[in-house]
């Protein structure tokens, strides 16, 4: 979408090798796989300037460092916090829950004052926040069909799960091992 908006370089992070080329048909300019590479000196590279918009849905590990990444002006977007979060067979483990707990103190504080001096903004959001809100959200869901319908926008891989199965596509997410989007499907009633 952003390459759509005219924005650009667009800067795409992945976990594993697996997934760069994913990311390349996806739009991405440059791609950072940070199983081989140190993420911040391959973004620096890719944008010395720093970036006017930063998405994170890492959390704690990566907060700081998109802020510091960020250009005068710039935005970071706040979606989620995938590195807070136990996964898999640990989340039953109550050291676990002591980790996260431990993570959620070290996350990063953002000053008014700075962020005043800097003009840069701190931003988030919750899709699962967002059900009610069909009015809002209406016009851009409208204009991304509009964009899939007229192959201006290519959708991420899907793989499909029978809803029988959810505890396979959760492990399969957890793993870190799926590439695009996994969708539970589940019999028309």
């Amino acid at each position: 979408m952003s390459k759509i908006l005219g924005l650009g370089p667009i800067v795409g992070v992945v976990g594993r090798s697996s997934k760069v080329d994913e990311a390349y048909r996806l739009s991405c300019d440059v791609v950072i796989d940070k199983s081989s590479e140190d993420l911040w000196s391959a973004a620096t590279k890719a944008c010395p300037d720093g970036f006017s918009t930063i998405m994170d849905a890492n959390g704690v590990s990566t907060l700081k460092e998109s802020y510091n990444s960020l250009s005068p002006s710039g935005r970071l977007i706040v979606f989620g916090f995938h590195s807070n979060l136990p996964l898999g067979q640990a989340m039953l483990n109550p050291l676990e829950w002591i980790r996260m707990a431990r993570k959620q103190s070290n996350m990063p504080k953002f000053d008014a004052m700075d962020l005043t001096v800097s003009n840069k903004s701190v931003l988030g959001f919750n899709l699962s926040f967002f059900a009610e809100e069909r009015e809002v959200l209406s016009d851009m869901f409208d204009k991304i069909l509009e964009w899939i319908s007229n192959e201006k926008l290519e959708c991420p891989n899907v793989v499909e799960m029978e809803m029988e199965n959810i505890d396979l596509a959760h492990e399969f997410i957890s793993s870190g091992k799926s590439i695009g989007k996994i969708v539970v499907t589940t019999e028309p009633t």
